[in-house]
Order: structure tokens, then sequence, then C-alpha cells
């Protein structure tokens, strides 16, 4: 199997940067690509406070999903409250890890009352920071739909805690790797113009290679041993690999 590359686009909010966001859409539809993309429920995070609050959003929410794009819910309020890295710990800080299972249940009902409010039903989780525990998992599976976790350290998707993971290891396309999925992590908010050069370059070379989370078929067993040797590796030379 050739390297197939999915695209995730985090913190989609009322605040987001218009522009920004209007220009990755634009690059996004010119190559055919359905992202995932990470919507926070309830933004009070002032680092995502960076347009006037649109009232519109999600309609444009809706507008994405009637393109296939697939709408996954991004924690609450993303607003870190814990220093604890939990089953991702590519940070030390937290929404959700470390706290009480009854705290985190009640954020996760609060942030799918706001998707069911708008009609959406989301079936893919992505943590603030990559941040969560099991006791995140615990609350999405009682009060949630969600069935994919859009995170992880692997070469190809696996099972794990019930849920089907689908690995997120880059923030850019990489020319050396021959297969296994790769998700690439963009934060279109922050994104500069070289950043919009980098993905567009990128695009133009594997556009063909990139996928959407429904192009991903068949069953999916627990880490292979290629996925924990990759795994390994990531911990052991995390500042390098991007």
């Amino acid at each position: 199997m050739d390297a197939k590359f999915l695209i995730r686009l985090d913190d989609a909010c009322p605040t987001m940067h218009k522009e920004n966001w209007n220009k990755i859409e634009f690059i996004l539809d010119k190559y055919g690509v359905r992202p995932i993309v990470a919507v926070i429920p309830n933004n009070l995070d002032r680092k995502q406070c960076i347009s006037e609050f649109n009232p519109d959003f999600w309609e444009i929410v809706k507008r994405w999903k009637s393109k296939g794009w697939e709408i996954a819910l991004h924690g609450y309020d993303h607003c870190y409250v814990t220093t604890n890295g939990g089953l991702v710990p590519k940070n030390r800080k937290s929404e959700f890890a470390g706290l009480p299972l009854d705290v985190q249940e009640e954020k996760i009902k609060k942030g799918i009352d706001v998707f069911r409010k708008h009609e959406l039903e989301p079936v893919v989780w992505v943590a603030p920071s990559h941040t969560f525990d099991e006791n995140t998992l615990i609350a999405l599976k009682k009060h949630t739909s969600i069935s994919i976790i859009s995170d992880g350290i692997a070469v190809f998707p696996y099972q794990d805690f019930g849920f089907l993971w689908l690995p997120q290891q880059f923030s850019s396309f990489q020319n050396i790797i021959p297969f296994g999925i790769w998700t690439i992590c963009l934060h279109p908010s922050t994104m500069n113009l070289k950043d919009f050069q980098i993905l567009e370059r990128g695009l133009k070379k594997h556009c063909k290679s990139v996928i959407s989370i429904n192009q991903i078929k068949g069953s999916h067993s627990r880490k292979k041993l290629i996925d924990k040797i990759f795994n390994l590796l990531y911990w052991n030379f995390k500042g390098i690999i991007r």
C-alpha cells in the first residue's frame, strides 16, 4: 500500500481567522480535499479570538459537512486546566486529562449538546493539544456517537479502547514515506503566507494520495510491530519529526 494522507484542520470556532479559513477552504476545494475539521463547541480560549464573532459560523460548518468534510468534536471550551499529558503526551497542558470522570462527562455532554443543537452528530474526536485520558474515552463512549479518535502515534489506523484510532503524526507532507496513513494537522488561524505556500506545494505533489475518512476501509487490528517501532522512534526523535 502506497502512503496516503489525511488533512486535519484544528480550532474552527466563531472567532477563527476568517481570511485564513476562507483561503484554506479555497485551496482544499481546488485539489478536491475533504479534511477533518476540529470544531470547538464553546470557545473560551482567548488565543482563538482572532476575528470578530461570526453569528453564521454554524452555517459555515454545515456547508463544510455538505461538501464531505468530516466535522469533529474538539473538546468543549479549549481552555487548559491541567498539566497532564494523558494517553498521547505531545503536550503538558490539557482541557481533559487528569480530571475526574464526572467533570469530563459534563464537558462532553455540553459539547455534544451544542453540536446537536445545530443538527450535527460527530463521529470523530480531536482533543485540544492531543491531551486526553481513559476517562475522556469513557465519557465519549457513554454520551456520544463518536467511534473514531484522530490521534495517536502509529503508521496505520488501529483499534484500542473500543475506538478506531487514526494516527496524527505530522504538520506537513513528508517525501520519504513509502507506505502508511499519515494525518497532517494544520491550524489555519495561525498560518502565514509561507505555511500556505508549503501546503499548496505539498498538495500539488501528493493530492492523488490525499484521502478522506470514508476511504479508510477494512477492519483494523491493534497496533502492529511496525506501529510500535514507529511509536518508539517518534517519541525519541520528537524534536526532529514535523
